[in-house]
C-alpha cells in the first residue's frame, strides 16, 4: 500500500516543534501532542487520530489538538489543498539597474561580474553617455505603467568612475519628478575607494542610498579585495569614511561579504558598527557568475562547504535575534539587508506572481542601450531584451518570463516551495550553475531550506519575547500576514 503524500512537514529548531503546510505555506510553532497528531492526520480520519493520541496523551488533550487542528484545517490554513493556479500580473517595471561602467580599479577575489567586464574583453574603460541613462530612465516612466515610486540603481564595475554621468541622471530625474510627482529612489554599491568627501556630501545629500564594501578588519579587506596592482584597499577605504561628515557616515550601508577566509561574521559585524555604521549586511560570496572559480577558496564550495555556510548562519540567526530583541536591529537599520528582506517575506504573504522579479518589475540597462531582465544578464546576448531607443521586445521578453521555476519537478516535491515560490533559487544562479533558468540549483535550495528553517525559528523566539516586534522590525508595506503561533494542544 502506498504511503499517503505528506501534506505538512514538520522540523526541529532551537529546541521548539514546527509544522509547514505545504501547500499553501503556513508555517505554526507546535508542541509535541500536535506533532504527533499531525502525522496521524495524514493517513486517519479525525475520530481515529483522536482516539490513537488518547492512549498517550489523554481523552481531554488528544480532542483539543485533534479540535485546533481540524479548525485550521476547515481554513484551509493546513492540510490545504493545492491553489488554484493565479492569473498572471501585467508588467509593471519600477526598477532600473544602470550598468554605467564596465571597469574596476580592485580585483576582488569573489567578483561575480569578472570587474564589471560581464563575460566580455576586460580591456578598456567603456562609459555609458547621459543620453542613454536619460532614454532608459524615460523607458522606467513608460514601462512602470503610472507607478509614483520609482528606483534607479547605479551598477558596475565601480559605478563612482562614471561619477559625471550619476549627477547629471540624478538632475535629470529630479526635473521629471517636480513635473509628474514620481517619487525616485537612487542606490549605488561602491568599492569605497573613490568615495570622496564630496562625492559623499553630493550623493548623501541628494538621498543616494549608498552601500559601501568592507569586508572587515585591515587583513581580511586587503586579502579578498585588493587593488588591481596587489595593494590593500583597506586604508584608502576607511580614510574616506573618516573624510564623510558623521551625520552622513551614519547613513551608508556597511556591506561585508564573507567567504571561507573570513569566517567570523559577528565579529566582522561588530566591527563595522564600531567603524561608524549603523545599516549593516553579511552576505556569502556566491559561486556563480562569469569565469568564476567556484571551487577556490574564497567559495563555500560542495557538501563541506555548504555545511560550513549553514553553521555560520545558524550563528548568525542567533545573533541577529538577540539584537532586534535588545531592540539594536530595528527596520529602520534592516529593511535593505538581504537576511532581514527573506525573514519579511516569510512573515508576510509576497505581493508577486510566480518567480522573481527579473523582466517583471526590474530592467537593467548596460552602456550602449541593450536591455535585459536583470544585471546578471547583461553581456549575454540570448538574453537582450530590447534597445533603450526602440523599447523592450515583447517576444524576447516573454520568451523569458514564461519560464517558471516554480515549475519543476524538483519544486514540486519540496516542502518550502510555496514560500520560496522558486526564487530561493534564482535565474541567475540557475543559469550560471546548471546553464538552465528553469532548473534550480540543488545547493542554493537547500540553503534557502536551512535558512527558512532558521528564519521560522527566529520568528517564534521574538514574538515569544515580545511579539509586538515582529511587526514593527518587519514592515507589513505591500504584504499580508502569514505565520502566526498555532498554540495547539493547550
Amino acid at each position: 500500500m502506498q504511503a499517503p503524500k505528506m501534506r505538512v512537514y514538520q522540523f526541529q529548531m532551537w529546541g521548539k516543534k514546527f509544522a509547514v503546510d505545504i501547500e499553501s505555506g503556513n508555517f505554526f510553532e507546535i508542541d509535541k501532542s500536535a506533532s504527533e497528531a499531525i502525522t496521524l492526520m495524514h493517513s486517519h480520519n479525525d475520530m481515529e487520530a483522536v482516539k490513537r493520541l488518547s492512549s498517550k496523551y489523554g481523552s481531554k488533550t488528544a480532542n483539543i489538538t485533534v479540535g485546533n487542528l481540524a479548525k485550521l484545517k476547515k481554513k484551509g490554513l493546513l492540510f490545504s489543498s493545492r491553489p488554484s493556479l493565479s492569473k498572471d500580473m501585467p508588467r509593471r517595471i519600477t526598477d532600473l539597474t544602470l550598468n554605467i561602467v564596465n571597469a574596476c580599479n580592485l580585483r576582488c577575489r569573489y567578483c561575480w561580474n569578472q570587474n564589471g567586464a560581464y563575460g566580455g574583453s576586460p580591456a578598456g574603460n567603456m562609459k555609458m553617455k547621459d543620453n542613454v541613462a536619460a532614454k532608459a530612465v524615460s523607458l522606467l516612466i513608460k514601462e512602470s505603467r503610472h507607478a509614483t515610486d520609482l528606483v534607479v540603481d547605479f551598477y558596475g564595475g565601480e559605478p563612482l568612475l562614471n561619477f559625471d554621468l550619476i549627477k547629471n541622471t540624478i538632475g535629470y530625474c529630479r526635473k521629471i519628478q517636480k513635473k509628474k510627482k514620481i517619487n525616485f529612489r537612487f542606490l549605488l554599491a561602491t568599492n569605497g575607494t573613490l568615495l570622496t568627501k564630496e562625492r559623499g556630501d553630493f550623493l548623501i545629500g541628494n538621498g543616494v542610498d549608498v552601500a559601501v564594501s568592507l569586508d572587515g578588519s585591515r587583513k581580511i579587506q586587503d586579502t579578498q579585495r585588493p587593488f588591481s596592482d596587489g595593494r590593500g584597499s583597506f586604508d584608502t577605504v576607511i580614510a574616506n569614511m573618516d573624510s564623510l561628515r558623521e551625520g552622513f557616515r551614519r547613513r551608508l550601508v556597511g556591506r561585508a561579504t564573507f567567504t571561507p577566509y573570513s569566517t567570523k561574521l559577528i565579529t566582522t559585524f561588530k566591527f563595522l558598527r564600531n567603524l561608524g555604521f549603523e545599516r549593516i549586511e553579511v552576505c556569502e560570496s556566491e559561486k556563480a557568475g562569469y569565469k568564476l572559480d567556484s571551487k577556490g577558496r574564497f567559495f563555500f564550495s560542495g557538501p563541506k562547504g555548504l555545511k560550513r555556510l549553514k553553521s555560520l548562519y545558524y550563528d548568525l540567526a542567533i545573533f541577529y535575534t538577540k539584537e532586534v530583541i535588545k531592540g539594536s536591529l530595528t527596520y529602520e537599520n534592516t529593511y535593505f539587508n538581504r537576511f532581514f528582506k527573506q525573514l519579511s517575506r516569510l512573515y508576510h504573504i509576497q505581493s508577486v506572481v510566480g518567480t522573481c522579479s527579473a523582466g517583471f518589475s526590474l530592467m537593467a540597462v548596460d552602456m550602449d542601450g541593450s536591455i535585459y531582465p536583470c544585471t546578471a544578464f547583461v553581456g549575454i546576448p540570448k538574453f537582450k531584451i530590447g534597445r533603450v531607443s526602440a523599447g523592450i521586445d515583447e517576444k524576447k521578453l516573454k520568451a523569458f518570463v514564461d519560464t517558471r521555476i516554480s515549475s519543476s519537478d524538483a519544486c514540486e516535491i519540496c516542502w518550502a516551495k510555496r514560500i520560496c515560490r522558486g526564487c530561493g533559487s534564482c535565474y541567475n544562479l540557475n543559469y550560471f550553475t546548471n546553464k538552465s533558468l528553469g532548473r534550480p540549483d540543488p545547493y542554493y535550495c537547500e540553503l534557502f531550506r536551512y535558512k527558512t528553517k532558521l528564519m521560522i525559528a527566529m520568528l517564534a523566539e521574538i514574538s515569544e519575547n515580545n511579539h509586538l516586534l515582529l511587526d514593527r522590525v518587519f514592515i507589513p508595506e505591500y504584504y499580508a500576514t502569514r505565520g502566526k503561533k498555532a498554540g495547539l494542544g493547550k
